[in-house]
């Protein structure tokens, strides 16, 4: 079958592969497209697997949330090297993976939304989406991690994207009612907890959260701190507990100083905010995440 200028032209707008390699998959496929296409697909692919040694560790976050502020999700697409990552299609490929998150209320694991059929093209899934700019850029890509947060009408949820996108932020906050969850102020904290949070990085929302075990360190720690600078017996106890306050300062979200004014708690701000709605607002939970964190995938 010969295999025409316009053929190629066609394979090639399909698939962002070059004119030379679409001529020879056409070829080897002996002018059946769809053929042709798996062809191409699976030379791509051979080019990531030998590229699993790599480390993804440059990439995007990127983030999306539902206009009744019910849904919203944090995506994490990785590659190899910072100029993939500011590539245009890598970009629109990651914000179009999100907001399927968003749209269609995935709630799974990443492997299970890597199987789901694409919102934009719905012959292929999340996965060959993926696997497909693979084979344009020849350098690997991979969803790194996501997360999706889903409410009822008494809660908020919304996003904070820092760094250009190196640092992602997802927070729920709960009201006592619809109203209270919709309130303007209560939109507005949400907000300053994602800032807060991407600022601050704590690894809790609270004190009770925070494992025993690391409770235990931090005090051996102490201990052994205040005996090296010579502090007296009696006093150990004092002091060891004045600075795991330090501690839960550090970790814990609502134990945290205020960005916007370090005198004043989180919890403090969370209390202002809740006095302004007419009504009790606390958070429930948040993520965040940093690109190339335990990035060896």
């Amino acid at each position: 079958m010969e295999i025409t200028a316009q053929m190629v032209k066609e394979l090639r707008d399909q698939t962002g592969a070059g004119m030379m390699e679409c001529k020879q998959a056409l070829i080897e496929a002996q002018g059946d497209m769809e053929r042709a296409r798996l062809i191409l697909r699976e030379k791509g692919a051979a080019a990531a697997v030998k590229r699993e040694a790599k480390q993804a560790s440059e990439g995007v976050v990127v983030s999306a949330v539902s206009a009744d502020h019910r849904r919203a999700a944090l995506l994490e697409l990785n590659a190899e090297t910072d100029f993939v990552a500011r590539n245009e299609e890598f970009q629109t490929l990651a914000k179009e993976l999100v907001q399927q998150l968003v749209d269609t209320g995935f709630e799974g694991t990443l492997e299970e939304f890597l199987e789901q059929p694409s919102q934009v093209a719905s012959d292929r899934t999340v996965r060959q989406r993926v696997e497909d700019l693979v084979a344009r850029i020849r350098e690997k890509i991979v969803v790194g991690r996501i997360a999706t947060f889903s409410t009822d009408d008494t809660g908020s949820v919304d996003t904070y994207i820092h760094l250009g996108g190196k640092i992602g932020v997802m927070v729920e906050v709960t009201a006592g009612s619809p109203a209270g969850a919709q309130h303007p102020e209560t939109l507005k904290l949400v907000k300053e907890l994602g800032m807060q949070i991407a600022f601050g990085n704590p690894g809790y929302l609270r004190r009770d959260e925070v494992p025993q075990h690391l409770i235990d360190e931090e005090k051996e720690v102490q201990r052994q701190r205040a005996i090296n600078e010579g502090k007296p017996a009696q006093a150990l106890d004092k002091i060891v507990e004045g600075r795991l306050s330090k501690f839960f300062e550090q970790v814990c979200l609502l134990e945290q100083g205020y960005i916007r004014d370090e005198k004043k708690a989180v919890k403090q701000v969370i209390e202002e905010f809740s006095k302004a709605v007419g009504e009790p607002l606390s958070v429930k939970r948040f993520v965040r995440f940093r690109v190339g964190e335990g990035s060896g995938s």
